[in-house]
């Protein structure tokens, strides 16, 4: 092989390599089409589940279309998450325990992705990957995503944790049988303004301990 070809391949293997190249969705709003079904398929709720990013600050907030909210604010720099929650028309902002929210995760770590196949459909504009997930306790789901994009926080999608792919469409059933489905609407990176993730000065902060007290 003459000097010039090796060096033509050299550049092309480059390019390749950044064009591949993951990028930390550090600042911006990720929106996911939500739906969630009974155990028995006789009841259907859907709505939408918005991702606020910027640095280590993250929202999350669940709008469901039978009137259920909840919001999430998670300070991974200062390892500070509350729950803004309404209770018999009074508004709190519960303090959790990141630490337990982290352990939580544990039971979803180590997972591997096999049958990957790369670029087999596009969604929300990106060239996506379809595998099968597979975690430790034997249990798995099809999963759809981008290695465009990777989380800064371990934490921001709870089964994903040290995600190096954004999930673009995914499933999963709870414990009670409940079957959520989520499928990416909107990928928007740009800059997010800081009052996105303060807490209201209407919702008044209250300990875990002292909001179950609060809703016996």
């Amino acid at each position: 092989m003459n000097h010039k070809l090796a060096f033509l391949l050299f550049l092309l293997s480059l390019s390749g390599t950044l064009s591949f190249a993951q990028k930390p969705f550090s600042e911006g709003i990720i929106i996911y089409k939500v739906k969630l079904e009974s155990p028995d398929n006789t009841n259907e709720v859907s709505g939408t589940y918005t991702f606020v990013i910027k640095g280590n600050e993250v929202k999350k907030e669940i709008k469901l279309n039978n009137g259920y909210q909840d919001v999430v604010l998670l300070n991974g720099g200062n390892h500070k998450v509350y729950s803004l929650q309404n209770l018999n028309n009074r508004k709190y902002a519960i303090e959790l325990n990141m630490n337990e929210m982290t352990k939580k995760q544990e039971k979803f770590a180590g997972y591997t992705i096999k049958n990957e196949q790369i670029n087999s459909k596009n969604i929300a504009g990106y060239a996506v990957c379809k595998g099968n997930i597979n975690y430790k306790d034997g249990s798995g789901a099809d999963i759809y995503y981008t290695k465009e994009w990777r989380p800064v926080q371990t934490i921001t999608f709870e089964r994903f944790p040290d995600a190096k792919f954004l999930p673009m469409s995914f499933s999963y059933k709870e414990d009670n049988g409940m079957v959520m489905q989520f499928d990416i609407e909107k990928i928007e990176p740009g800059p997010v303004e800081n009052a996105v993730f303060r807490i209201p000065p209407d919702y008044k902060m209250v300990s875990y301990s002292e909001y179950k007290q609060l809703s016996k």
